[in-house]
């Protein structure tokens, strides 16, 4: 989770990861920046939480009327059986998309509109978190300047011809 205003907007102030204490057949490295002994209390590099302690600090802030911004958030709320408002929630999975068209990855968002180039080896949620609050700022720009549309229609035919990758 990262501030997303004032003068430390885009400063990570929750960086959680959730213990298991059951066996990881495959931590998918690549997709999820997992690693062994990350969820480990006694190896991780990073701060570990039981699941009711991460719980209990998202439930804070969705108490508290704090807006969350991200990319596909709805499905990580799900996971955790966070019930989050829908006014509270802010997702460029939803904002930049078109009627039943597919989903645009935020990879490729952050390359076509940011000029940035994320998850290269692996995933990082820091990263992300700073990504989508990116693209939000980002959708309000293109629409002030009357051309959200125009770009989001133009998103969908560069990843027609480029069948959705990203330039290594």
């Amino acid at each position: 989770v990262v501030r997303g205003e004032g003068e430390m907007q885009g400063t990570a102030f929750i960086d959680d990861y959730i213990a298991t204490t059951e066996s990881v057949a495959d931590y998918l490295t690549r997709y999820s920046g997992l690693s062994p002994g990350d969820l480990d209390a006694q190896r991780s590099q990073h701060h570990v939480v039981s699941l009711k302690t991460a719980y209990i600090k998202l439930r804070f802030l969705v108490d508290r009327g704090c807006c969350f911004i991200g990319h596909g958030l709805n499905k990580d709320f799900r996971i955790i059986n966070l019930c989050v408002p829908q006014d509270q929630v802010i997702d460029t999975v939803n904002i930049y998309s078109l009627p039943n068209r597919r989903l645009l990855s935020l990879r490729f968002l952050a390359f076509h509109l940011l000029g940035i180039t994320i998850q290269g080896d692996s995933h990082d949620s820091i990263e992300d978190a700073k990504t989508a609050l990116a693209l939000y700022h980002k959708s309000l720009e293109l629409k002030e300047r009357q051309i959200f549309d125009k770009t989001l229609n133009r998103l969908y035919e560069i990843g027609r011809i480029t069948s959705w990758e990203i330039p290594p």
